[in-house]
């Protein structure tokens, strides 16, 4: 059955991240060098109040993705090498959550898709996953999954 999709509105949120491509088969072993880049900036920098770690997709049609791979900020930073500041969009959503394993995410992503379809809503291409706090326990991960809708 899976979690509750529907159409939220979102706001901006504040990211510091490092921009790559990727295909989608070279995701685990790519995106993690990348989040242990921002990861490494905001402990230099001893930034506090920062917030969650987020995968943000924009969809290329070529089997890839221009990912911008980070974490949640409360405030815009000037970045360094190659960590930047980027944002979530704002706008309507849609949205869904899983807790679980993460290899089980892409079924969540085609779960939702699959609605969208039904509901007749166009999207623009963008997505991004919010990951919660780590815990040892899979049931207790929740990724908060969202597509931007067009228009």
């Amino acid at each position: 059955m899976g979690n509750p999709i529907s159409i939220i509105e979102v706001s901006e949120r504040t990211l510091a991240v490092v921009r790559g491509r990727v295909a989608m088969a070279d995701i685990p072993g790519k995106v993690m060098p990348m989040m242990d880049k921002v990861w490494a900036f905001i402990r230099a920098r001893g930034i506090g109040g920062f917030g969650h770690n987020v995968w943000l997709y924009r969809a290329t049609g070529a089997g890839e993705f221009d990912m911008d791979v980070g974490v949640q900020l409360p405030e815009p930073v000037d970045g360094a090498g190659e960590v930047v500041c980027s944002a979530t969009p704002a706008g309507s959503a849609v949205h869904t959550f899983h807790c679980g394993e993460y290899h089980e995410l892409p079924g969540v992503h085609s779960r939702a898709l699959a609605w969208v379809a039904e509901q007749g809503r166009a999207l623009s291409g963008v997505n991004w996953e919010v990951y919660g706090d780590w815990d040892d326990d899979p049931a207790k991960r929740r990724t908060d999954i969202y597509h931007l809708c067009a228009g």
